[in-house]
C-alpha cells in the first residue's frame, strides 16, 4: 500500500502516531489443501472481489474507481488502481477501463506527472484533533486540486494493456495513450537524477513499499530497537516538508541527495509499463511510437543489468546516493523483480528464480511469497511489525502477481502454477486482506482491500481450465 503510512500512521487522514501494536501470539496456521484451483475457487473469489469492490466504490470525477479499502484507505490511490485495474478485468472490464480513465483524468498538465494520491474532499472522514495534526504534518505534499506531490510505480500502465486487450475500446485507447506517454516521459526524463535512464525517487512512500529493509541505511533507521518505529513515523513527514522547500524540484532534490534512490519496483514496473504502452501504440497503428517504447524498456534494462545486479548474489539491489552511489544490499521480492520485465537473460532469470524464489531458505515458504527473504529476516526483530508496512513476515499480493508474470515470461509454468494455487486457497480462506502473515497465512492489516482481487488475473493466466 502507498498510502503514506508510517508506525501504523496514516498520515493522509492524520493520525500519526502509533496505536499500541506489541507482538501478539501467533494464531495456529492452517493447511493449505493439497488440491487443484477449481472453477468453484475461482468463481467464489470473484464473489468475493466483487462484493468487496463494490464497499470501495465510487463515482466522481466523471467516473467510477475504488477506493483501497472503505475502512482505512479513502481516496484515490495511483499503484493501486492500477491493481485494482487488474483484478477488475476478470469481473468486468468496463470498470477497469473507467478506474484507469479516472486516474489519467487527474494528470499535472504543465509535466505529466501522475500523482500517488488524489484526494476527493466527499471521501474524507470528518476531522479530529490527530487527523487535524497529520494534516498539517503532510500539507507540504499537496496542489489545489488535492493531489500530492509523490509519484507511484506505474502499474496503471500494464493494467491499461489488459484491459485493451479485453474490450478492443478504441475510443477508450485514444483518449488514455497520449497521458500514458506523456507519464512515461516525465519518469524517464524528469525524474532521471542518476542520468542512467533509471527513474528515481525522492521519498520512501514514492517507492510504494513504504517500509522497506532496504531503506533502512539510508534513513539510518534500525527497527530492532523498540523506539524506531515512532521516530521512523515522524521521519517520513519531515521528509515530505523537506522537498517542498525546493517546491519538489527532482533536480534541486537530486543536489540536497538526502533520499534519492533508483528503486528496483519502481523500475521493474515502469520497465514492463514502456512494453505495455509499445504494444497500445502497435494497436493504435503506430509502429514507429512503439519501437521506440521497446528500444527504451531495452535501455532500461541493460541499465538495470550494468548497475543493480551483484554477480555473487545472482540477484539486483536497489541504488542510491547520487553524489556517491551505493547499493543497498538487502534481499527482497524488488530484488527478483526484474523477472517482470521478461527482458532479462535466461540466464540471471534462473538464478532469480532458483537460487532466490524457489529457496526454501529465502522466499519458497508454505504460504507465498514472502516479501521478505526468510533468512535475513531471521536475524533480526522487527519491533512493530505489522504497523511498518512491508517489514517483517509479509505477503503483499501484488507482489506475488508480478512474480507469477514474470515465472510465466520465462516458462516456469509448473512454479508459477503452484504460487497462484497457493494464493488463491490462502485468499479464499482470510479473505481480501491488505497482507498476509507468511508464517500462517493469517490475513492482516486493513478488511475490505481491493488488491488481492488481482489472483483472479493469476487464475486466468496460470490456471485458465479453471478461469474458463
Amino acid at each position: 500500500m502507498t498510502l503514506a503510512i508510517g508506525s501504523g500512521t496514516l498520515v493522509a487522514a492524520g493520525q500519526i502516531f502509533p496505536a499500541p501494536a506489541w507482538a501478539k501470539p501467533l494464531a495456529p496456521a492452517y493447511t493449505i489443501p493439497d488440491e487443484p484451483v477449481t472453477r468453484d475457487d475461482f468463481l467464489a473469489l470473484k464473489a468475493m472481489a466483487a462484493e468487496v469492490f463494490a464497499k470501495n466504490r465510487v463515482t466522481a470525477a466523471g467516473g467510477t474507481f475504488h477506493m483501497p479499502s472503505c475502512d482505512k484507505y479513502r481516496s484515490m490511490f495511483a499503484w493501486d488502481s492500477g491493481w485494482h485495474a487488474i483484478g477488475m478485468t476478470r469481473i468486468d472490464p468496463r470498470l477497469a477501463a473507467s478506474e484507469i480513465e479516472v486516474l489519467l483524468k487527474q494528470q499535472v498538465e504543465e509535466t505529466g506527472r501522475v500523482s500517488h494520491e488524489v484526494k476527493f474532499p466527499q471521501l474524507q472522514a470528518p476531522p479530529d484533533m490527530l487527523s487535524k495534526i497529520g494534516g498539517k504534518l503532510g500539507a507540504s505534499q499537496w496542489d489545489a486540486q488535492g493531489r500530492t506531490a509523490m509519484i507511484d510505480p506505474p502499474s496503471f500502465m500494464i493494467s491499461a494493456e489488459k484491459i485493451f486487450a479485453l474490450t478492443g475500446d478504441k475510443d477508450w485507447l485514444s483518449r488514455v495513450l497520449p497521458r500514458l506517454e506523456r507519464c512515461a516521459h516525465y519518469l524517464t526524463h524528469d525524474r532521471d537524477l542518476f542520468g542512467d535512464g533509471l527513474v528515481s525517487v525522492v521519498h520512501p512512500w514514492e517507492t510504494g513499499t513504504d517500509s522497506s529493509p532496504a531503506y533502512d541505511q539510508i534513513v539510518h533507521l534500525h527497527f530492532n530497537r523498540p523506539l524506531e518505529a515512532p521516530v521512523r513515523g515522524l521521519l517520513y513527514p519531515r521528509l515530505l516538508k523537506y522537498n517542498a522547500e525546493v517546491n519538489w524540484d527532482p533536480q534541486a532534490l537530486a543536489r540536497r541527495n538526502r533520499f534519492v534512490l533508483e528503486d528496483l519496483t519502481f523500475n521493474s514496473i515502469t520497465i514492463r509499463g514502456l512494453l505495455a504502452i509499445a504494444a497500445l501504440n502497435d494497436a493504435a497503428g503506430e509502429a514507429e511510437k512503439a519501437r521506440k517504447f521497446r528500444d527504451q524498456a531495452q535501455a532500461m534494462t541493460d541499465a538495470l543489468d550494468r548497475i543493480n545486479w551483484i554477480e555473487a548474489e545472482g540477484c539486483y539491489f536497489s541504488r542510491y546516493d547520487v553524489k556517491q552511489p551505493k547499493l543497498a544490499r538487502r534481499t527482497t521480492c524488488a530484488s527478483l523483480l526484474p523477472l517482470l520485465t521478461g527482458l532479462i537473460s535466461k540466464e540471471r532469470a534462473e538464478r532469480l528464480v532458483r537460487e532466490h524464489l524457489l529457496n526454501p531458505a529465502e522466499f519458497w515458504q508454505p504460504y507465498l511469497v514472502p516479501f521478505n527473504a526468510k533468512d535475513e529476516l531471521d536475524r533480526e526483530r522487527v519491533y512493530l511489525e505489522d504497523l511498518l508496512l512491508w517489514r517483517g513476515h509479509c505477503i503483499w499480493t501484488n507482489m506475488n502477481w508480478m512474480m507469477n508474470e514474470g515465472l510465466l515470461s520465462y516458462g516456469y509454468r509448473e512454479e508459477a502454477r503452484e504460487l497462484t494455487r497457493r494464493t488463491a486457497k490462502m485468499i479464499r480462506h482470510e479473505g481480501l486482506r491488505e497482507f498476509y502473515d507468511f508464517r500462517n497465512g493469517q490475513g492482516k492489516g486493513a478488511t475490505n482491500f481491493n488488491w488481492p482481487a488481482v489472483v483472479l488475473d493469476m487464475i486466468a493466466r496460470s490456471w485458465p481450465e479453471a478461469a474458463a
